[in-house]
């Protein structure tokens, strides 16, 4: 069957909800707050639809996340995917799938992903967030302040201050770690966390750790599934996403890609 532009929401949602650890962005993604920047791809069925990609145009490069079960986007559903493709664009991509892109792409891989779920949700709850605080629009200027010293180049979108779900640690009036949202979705009930940095002087003192929980407890009063992406060779993330009841979900690539024609 040939793939189709996919505008239910309510068919993308029974799809994305029958893998929500691999989905979850996406499914993030079906809120309004999102979706106009958002195109699905498909097949379509009678009353469902199958092996869906989103592509997301709200960074500067559009970004594909073409996520699924080993072997489900094989090579021929890439090739008839590629004409609705731009010509250059960010990925996601399940093990394997890049494969399809050799052809008619140069690619640039960075690197296996872990997808991580918190699970044990005791260990946030434990942690000390005395010193957190919620930060807003009127801190835009200190954030990027911030990101610019000790995480250069993220994919930070200031709009996302408008959802109310990024926290900071002060001390003596100074931003020195930061915790936000990459997907939030009070209406699909989940969260995705990103933009998680301390300034490399005053790293390894818990200060990101009493952020992340801060920002978990809060997103807990509005959803009940709280994910994030981190680099497989990230150790110390791991193992701080550990400390907090994270486990890992599912392993995928990020790529960029851009047409060779």
């Amino acid at each position: 069957m040939p793939l189709v532009q996919l505008k239910d929401r309510n068919q993308l949602f029974d799809y994305f909800q029958q893998n929500i650890q691999l989905h979850l962005y996406s499914l993030g993604d079906l809120d309004d707050f999102y979706w106009s920047k958002s195109t699905c791809y498909g097949i379509q069925n009678d009353h469902s639809v199958d092996k869906v990609v989103m592509l997301y145009r709200g960074e500067e490069l559009p970004v594909l996340l073409a996520l699924s079960d080993p072997g489900r986007l094989d090579k021929e559903y890439i090739q008839q995917l590629i004409p609705l493709l731009p010509t250059e664009f960010y990925a996601h991509l399940s093990p394997g799938v890049e494969e399809g892109f050799l052809n008619k792409f140069s690619i640039t891989d960075f690197g296996g992903h872990y997808k991580m779920e918190l699970q044990d949700r005791s260990q946030i709850k434990s942690v000390n967030t005395e010193h957190t605080c919620l930060l807003t629009e009127k801190d835009r200027e200190e954030i990027q302040a911030l990101y610019q010293e000790s995480y250069p180049g993220n994919s930070f979108d200031p709009r996302m201050l408008l959802t109310g779900k990024f926290y900071g640690y002060r001390k003596n009036g100074h931003l020195l770690s930061i915790g936000g949202i990459h997907v939030f979705s009070p209406v699909y009930r989940v969260a995705a966390l990103g933009n998680i940095t301390t300034h490399p002087e005053y790293r390894n003192q818990g200060l990101g750790r009493a952020v992340s929980a801060k920002l978990c407890l809060s997103l807990l009063e509005n959803v009940d599934i709280i994910g994030l992406n981190v680099k497989q060779d990230n150790l110390p993330a791991i193992n701080l996403y550990n400390s907090l009841g994270f486990t890992i979900s599912a392993e995928y690539g990020e790529f960029s890609l851009k047409n060779q024609l």
